[in-house]
């Protein structure tokens, strides 16, 4: 039996009611949640010394924990994840709401990359956190020349020449110890079967081909060439709203926060959690357990939107303590909002045709 088998196993109904009520609060005060006040709520119907056992054998498990200076609980980042896997309840999005951000954003211009910065501003007062938004566009460049040269007998140096002057490399081991002349055959033959081609149709290729060797050597190119092919725009709001939360009360932790939260830094963190080879449209990210890109006590809720040609991710990037069950449906139903916005602009524009 596996270690989340034997944690769910110990997560009794009353315990699981413990855990979700002291998230909950935590995530409503910013204070440790004591035995006496949940002993309290009506529902639970136990005494302050069950609840404080229930305590002890949800630390024992790892899901919660108390500060020095207090004797009650806080979740840990194990309990935020068990919470929102198990034990979460999303908050709908109410009629109010949609007729309210929808009114916006048709009141925008008439672009996605004009309603993009717009986008992140509504859903990070919206949430009360950072809200970040990436879109990236196709740009078709072609590959133009493939090279393979000889560095070391056990090293080979890929070079990808794209039609716009770009050059790409990266070291293999695909070909150890060929000399140039029988290198330059198998660059021939890479060349034949792949200039002209952008990322996208070199991939489509990988699908058809039943020369393993090959397709291993065409994905590294694919790959290699595919940041190329991309252009990216990053919009980013909220910072100001989420440093006025209470973890970062004090001078040092708000500096330290606004280090994290530069736009440099969160766009290589969103595409690190979205292109991690899962095949999730939306992920909830906590803490450095489940992505070694991200710093303990921080989370994101993530979500990809749009369809092929443009496509993105939307985020909320805050501190643990966060409204997962509020956040979660709204970067949901924004990324679907972006999506279908897209589509019909897409659709306008090919109506409406090129301006005399």
């Amino acid at each position: 039996i596996g270690s989340w088998e034997i944690l769910m196993n110990t997560l009794t109904e009353r315990r699981a009611a413990i855990l979700s009520l002291v998230v909950d609060e935590y995530i409503r005060t910013a204070e440790p949640v004591s035995s006496k006040f949940l002993a309290d709520m009506s529902e639970l119907s136990v005494s302050p010394a069950t609840v404080r056992n229930e305590f002890a054998l949800l630390e024992a498990n790892g899901l919660l924990t108390h500060p020095h200076t207090s004797g009650g609980r806080i979740p840990t980042e194990n309990g935020y994840r068990t919470y929102v896997e198990q034990l979460m309840f999303e908050e709908p999005i109410v009629e109010k709401e949609r007729i309210t951000v929808e009114h916006q954003l048709h009141q925008a211009a008439g672009s996605v990359d004009e309603l993009l910065p717009l986008v992140s501003t509504i859903l990070a007062g919206w949430v009360g956190n950072v809200a970040i938004i990436t879109r990236r566009s196709e740009k078709k460049r072609e590959l133009l020349q493939v090279q393979l040269v000889d560095i070391s007998g056990d090293t080979t140096l890929l070079v990808c020449v794209l039609d716009d002057g770009t050059v790409k490399k990266k070291f293999l081991t695909i070909y150890p110890y060929l000399n140039q002349a029988l290198l330059n055959q198998h660059a021939n033959v890479l060349n034949e079967l792949l200039a002209g081609l952008t990322s996208l149709e070199i991939r489509g290729l990988i699908k058809s081909s039943t020369d393993l060797e090959l397709s291993d050597l065409v994905s590294v190119i694919a790959d290699l060439i595919v940041d190329e092919n991309m252009s990216e725009n990053t919009y980013l709001d909220g910072i100001e709203v989420a440093l006025q939360q209470p973890e970062f009360s004090n001078q040092e932790s708000m500096l330290e926060a606004m280090g994290y939260l530069s736009i440099y830094r969160l766009e290589r963190l969103i595409n690190s959690v979205m292109t991690d080879g899962l095949d999730l449209s939306t992920r909830i990210v906590i803490g450095r357990d489940d992505d070694e890109n991200i710093s303990t006590g921080w989370s994101i809720v993530a979500s990809k939107y749009g369809l092929d040609t443009g496509r993105g991710v939307i985020a909320v990037v805050g501190p643990t303590r966060m409204a997962y069950g509020y956040v979660l449906p709204r970067v949901r139903y924004l990324a679907g909002l972006i999506t279908q916005l897209n589509r019909d602009l897409g659709r306008k524009n090919i109506l409406d045709g090129p301006d005399d």
